[in-house]
């Protein structure tokens, strides 16, 4: 919806397809104070079809809070997918209808069923979920394409088209949203490989594996993310030598007492000469 003009229309898209599904008819309507909402049309219209108009009080959203704290939920939710996977703002409708679709379908903590099961009755079908902003390679139909020319082009996921089994990708090259069917996402990461440094006093080593050796002390650990921009961990890691000492017992030994000397007195010598038994 690109205008405030295209709200009665659309609402009656809306309640067309809500009553469908679910054979009941919308008998209220709440919305707050706005010029889209007032409207003679948009009144007329909900006078006609019996239903009952409820307004906030001027600046009070509150009155209105599940509308809001849905909103809330959407903004939040589409903006952490637009800034995890770098996707510029300029797509946020996109992130919005994505948002949407995803929130259909998570269970409610109260009846432990997703919206989408309580309107139309089934449990939905999560098969095609993607992740916001993946990237991935689009088929080029052979009706688009020469016989030497590629046959997929690189995309990124932005949502779903309602009525149609496709994907809505992002073209990277043009710039344009495209609805396709065969696509391969990589979804492990969006638009290309973590890349784990160490950065050093002379040179930079990459980390191979997660058994690699500990960088010296000094030495602190980097994190190269796909535009070769380097961003720094928020502590410095450092290792340290540490002694650790000999395995010791409670025992005192001949090492550390020094050998057994003679004694020199007379009486103890005495008796020690007549232990001795001659052969």
């Amino acid at each position: 919806m690109k205008k405030k003009s295209e709200v009665l229309e659309k609402f009656k898209m809306f309640k067309a397809d809500m009553e469908n599904a679910t054979g009941r008819k919308i008998k209220r309507l709440r919305s707050d104070n706005g010029g889209e909402y007032t409207g003679r049309l948009f009144k007329e219209y909900l006078s006609k079809q019996g239903i009952r108009h409820e307004k906030t009080v001027p600046y009070t959203p509150q009155q209105n809070g599940l509308a809001e704290c849905m909103n809330r939920s959407i903004v939040e939710m589409a903006r952490c997918m637009l800034y995890h996977e770098g996707i510029d703002k300029k797509w946020w409708a996109e992130a919005g209808n994505t948002s949407e679709w995803i929130i259909n379908r998570i269970p409610n903590t109260v009846t432990m069923k997703t919206p989408y099961e309580i309107v139309y009755q089934k449990k939905p079908q999560l098969k095609n979920l993607k992740v916001f902003g993946a990237l991935g390679y689009g088929h080029i139909p052979d009706e688009k394409r020469r016989k030497l020319d590629a046959k997929a082009f690189k995309c990124r996921f932005l949502g779903y088209e309602d009525g149609v089994k496709g994907y809505r990708v992002l073209n990277v090259e043009t710039g344009q949203v495209k609805i396709v069917r065969t696509v391969k996402f990589v979804e492990t990461t969006s638009t290309g490989d973590f890349m784990t440094e160490v950065e050093g006093d002379d040179k930079d080593e990459d980390v191979a594996a997660p058994n690699a050796t500990a960088p010296s002390r000094g030495q602190s650990q980097t994190l190269t993310i796909f535009n070769d921009e380097v961003v720094p961990l928020q502590h410095e890691v450092t290792t340290e030598t540490t002694i650790v000492p000999a395995p010791s017992h409670s025992m005192i030994t001949r090492s550390r007492t020094r050998h057994i000397e003679e004694t020199t007195d007379p009486e103890e010598a005495e008796g020690r000469k007549k232990q001795i038994v001659p052969l």
